[in-house]
Order: C-alpha cells, then structure tokens, then sequence
C-alpha cells in the first residue's frame, strides 16, 4: 500500500485528460524514454512519463512566456509541495512573509522557476504517479492515449534491430505485475462479455491479456496498453481491431 494524495490531484487528472481527448499530437517528451518504454513493460510507464512532460511543458511555457504576477502559483505550489515533498519545498518561507513581503516575493517566482527546476521535477514525478493511480482505471481513455501514442511509434526511428521485419515492436511476455494490475482493475472479468475469470466458479475459463492497440498497429508494450479478455472474446478480436469497453463492475 502506498499513500495518495488525491484530493490534491483531480484538477491535473482533469488537464491531462482533456490532453489525450483533444487533438493535440504526442508532448515535446524525452525520445529515449519513449524508446525503451514503449518496448518493454515497465512500472514508470508512457502514462507517468506524459503527465510528468505534460505538467512540466504546460507550467513551464506559461511562466516563462507571460511572467507577471504568479501570487497564485506561489500558493499552489506551496500546497503541493507541502502534501508531496515538503523537504524540497522552495517557498517554505512563504507563511511568514506579510503582504509587502508576498508582493516582493512574488517578483521572484521566475527567478525561482529556473532555478529550482529539479525540486519541480520531482514534485511533478510525484504527483503523475498519484494522476496514474486515478487515470489508469478508465480504458476508454487509455484506448485514446495509446492511439496518440501508435502514432508517434509509428513516427520515430527506431535502431532497426529491435523491431520485427514489419517494422513494428515485437511481443514480450507480459510480467505477472501487469498482469495482476489489470486483473484487479478489470475485476477478474472479461471486459467485453463480463464472463468470470477467476477460476473460483469456473476452472475451465482461460485468462487472455490483450493489447488494447495491437502491436500489428503500431501498439506498444506498456501496461496501459493491456486489458482482460475471455479466451473467446480474445479470439474475436483481431490484431487490426483497435477497442475496448466502458463495462465495469459495480461496487455493489
């Protein structure tokens, strides 16, 4: 178990979803991260590495374009680092200051900005992994994400010798985490024909873990690619289908 601070969270879970829903191409990222994490299944995933690029893009290019009074981001800021890393906090100082103070403190919020970009680092690498733990849950928007994300695969060069003669990244075994991560996210049911999986009912039922994009079309091996399907239903689905459902179990 880990502790999340969601309730500071839902307004970034917000942005970056309304980032993948939109039609704005793939974040100015770190190719070589890409690289590696999209060919093999790793537990920072292409998600973590969006929302950390995202919410670093986004702050950075509005403060550095526009400047001014950032009173606002100085309190926001303050907050979050206070709920996520408050060692690294660089406006510790900021509940002492009175409103003169705060004006002059304010002048410098750029200043700080630039020079401080690894204490933001970090607390925007922390907070993607609380945005993920919400994010992760919702298919319909891993299925966008992970088209965003074919498109720039199917972009980028790639040293030839890691792709399959087709050009397109070649199947790995999927870990027993992911594997545990989506069966408990999908409920231990197929998410296309709710049938049980768990075995407890029905020995007979094969557990299928599908690629929500298919590496046939430009899928990677990333966990938010993968989701629980029947054998049957596997069966049904082609390497040229592209889906997934909005079925959930109830909490009761």
């Amino acid at each position: 178990m880990t502790e999340q601070n969601l309730n500071h969270t839902y307004s970034f879970a917000s942005q970056i979803d309304g980032n993948i829903q939109s039609n704005i191409c793939l974040w100015n990222y770190d190719e070589d991260i890409f690289i590696k994490r999209s060919l093999n299944f790793n537990k920072k995933t292409l998600l973590h590495h969006y929302i950390e690029t995202t919410l670093w893009n986004d702050y950075n290019r509005d403060i550095r374009k526009h400047g001014g009074d950032y009173t606002h981001h100085i309190e926001d800021f303050y907050e979050l680092f206070l709920a996520f890393v408050p060692s690294k906090n660089p406006f510790k100082n900021l509940e002492k200051l009175n409103d003169d103070e705060l004006d002059s403190y304010n002048d410098k919020f750029t200043e700080i900005w630039k020079n401080k970009e690894m204490e933001f680092r970090i607390l925007f690498n922390l907070i993607a992994d609380n945005v993920f733990y919400l994010l992760f849950n919702n298919r319909s928007l891993l299925l966008k994400f992970n088209e965003k994300i074919s498109e720039t695969v199917a972009d980028t060069l790639y040293d030839e010798n890691v792709l399959t003669k087709k050009g397109k990244i070649p199947r790995k075994n999927i870990p027993q985490w992911v594997k545990k991560a989506v069966y408990s996210r999908d409920k231990g049911r197929c998410i296309k024909c709710s049938i049980d999986l768990s075995g407890i009912l029905s020995t007979d039922r094969r557990q299928n873990y599908d690629h929500i994009v298919p590496l046939n079309l430009f899928g990677v091996n990333d966990p938010t690619n993968i989701q629980l399907l029947c054998q049957s239903c596997n069966l049904t689905k082609s390497g040229n289908i592209i889906e997934t459902t909005d079925l959930y179990a109830e909490w009761w």
